[in-house]
């Protein structure tokens, strides 16, 4: 399993949870992926689709064995002239496929399938670590967005109680006064706005996982910046391994199957056949015959005079489509992953870049507040740099959530499933 990769607000490395009820569940990265696994619609259908294709595998494999049949049968006949009679028969037969190449080839197509089955498990595993990777993050940032909603409105209250003691004094105009009741009235909105968006946020993560009922839960992560190291010549290598073109490869190696098949349709077949069977005018007949033979089975035209060449052309058209459906996305997957990385590396770089300037902002807030209560600057500059801090705080938080989706992009396009 992949380290977390999610990334500091302030200051990288701290763990943070939030945890106001009693009631509310905390859960860890871990605990999701198991609930996911054993919960996931989505993902279970792919399973069961992984099952159903080893049932039809195993069943595949009776077309090369042999079919018995038994038979009881009771027939009564008469006419004009002639009196009437009853004759009952029984018997076994048995029959068996010596050289019979469409069954082979239909043989080797069920297992290719379930092979394409597991395949597209680990895609649709990719696909749901993406989109429950996305939302234990969103979850993360909600969480955090209230601390930063609480801490501004923290601080707009006491400067709206302090200019309304300086309004009072004289010593503030009342526009002033008035300016900054509306910020205060302006924070408490926003820390409204977060805790719904909280609670959003969480019915996503319960919906990934799987979970049909809401329940309040928080999570726990150790954030960090994101970082990955994937050089350019390692591109070509790592897309045989991906669960998206594992598959369309399946789906080519089954196209083939179907253009050997359908070439088949002129092949010859042979099969043995036995049999054995009773046959008297009594219930239990005592009269005994037995047959055994070869028989040898050649196609002309079975399906109509034009058919054959028609379904090989069409056979073969279909395997040629898909393998140009395979250059397709062998090429847009190797750019979408250098583009994809490049995207990373610039998001990490951001997040990097501005939690210096956070921490500035953080000092010239403390140093305006200061320079304010000695006079040395106006209400309207304090201001100025307290809405410079909380908008810095509030874009380090949306930076470190891009950096968080570009990382999970580009392990979503290299196939990084749930399991891994």
């Amino acid at each position: 399993m992949n380290k977390l990769f999610l990334l500091t607000l302030f200051v990288p490395g701290i763990v943070f949870a939030q945890n106001p009820g009693s009631e509310q569940v905390e859960l860890s990265w871990q605990d999701c992926v198991r609930e996911a696994l054993a919960n996931n619609p989505g993902l279970k259908a792919k399973k069961l689709l992984i099952d159903q294709y080893k049932y039809l595998l195993w069943a595949g494999y009776n077309a090369y064995l042999p079919s018995v049949n038994i038979s009881h049968s009771v027939n009564r006949s008469g006419g004009t002239g002639t009196p009437a009679s009853t004759r009952w028969n029984f018997s076994v037969s048995a029959s068996e496929p010596i050289f019979n190449l469409k069954a082979i080839s239909s043989i080797r197509t069920s297992r290719i399938n379930y092979e394409k089955t597991m395949a597209d498990y680990r895609n649709e595993s990719a696909a749901l670590r993406q989109s429950l990777y996305s939302s234990f993050v969103n979850l993360i940032v909600a969480q955090e967005q209230i601390r930063v909603d609480k801490r501004v409105l923290e601080i707009r209250e006491q400067n709206a109680k302090l200019i309304r003691l300086k309004y009072e004094s004289g010593m503030e105009s009342r526009g002033n006064m008035m300016y900054s009741d509306a910020l205060y009235e302006l924070a408490k909105s926003d820390e409204q706005k977060a805790s719904r968006s909280l609670i959003m946020s969480q019915r996503e993560l319960l919906k990934n996982m799987g979970s049909a009922q809401y329940r309040p839960i928080t999570v726990k992560a150790e954030l960090k910046t994101p970082d990955y190291d994937l050089k350019p010549e390692e591109v070509k290598p790592a897309l045989e391994n991906i669960p998206q073109v594992i598959s369309l490869k399946k789906g080519i190696a089954i196209s083939r199957e179907k253009l050997l098949s359908a070439k088949y349709d002129l092949i010859p077949t042979i099969s043995a056949n036995q049999s054995l069977g009773w046959a008297d005018n009594t219930e239990f007949p005592s009269k005994r015959s037995w047959s055994a033979g070869l028989s040898l089975s050649m196609p002309l035209f079975a399906n109509g005079i034009t058919y054959y060449p028609n379904n090989v052309a069409a056979s073969r058209l279909a395997l040629k489509s898909a393998e140009e459906s395979l250059r397709d996305l062998m090429i847009s997957l190797e750019n979408d992953i250098i583009s994809a990385y490049n995207d990373l590396l610039n998001s990490r770089d951001t997040v990097i870049a501005n939690i210096k300037i956070v921490s500035a902002n953080e000092e010239r807030y403390k140093e305006s507040q200061i320079n304010y209560m000695a006079g040395q600057i106006s209400f309207i500059d304090l201001v100025n740099v307290e809405q410079s801090m909380v908008d810095t705080q509030q874009n380090h938080l949306q930076y470190l959530k891009n950096a968080n989706n570009k990382k999970l992009a580009l392990e979503n396009l290299l196939g990084v499933g749930l399991e891994d």
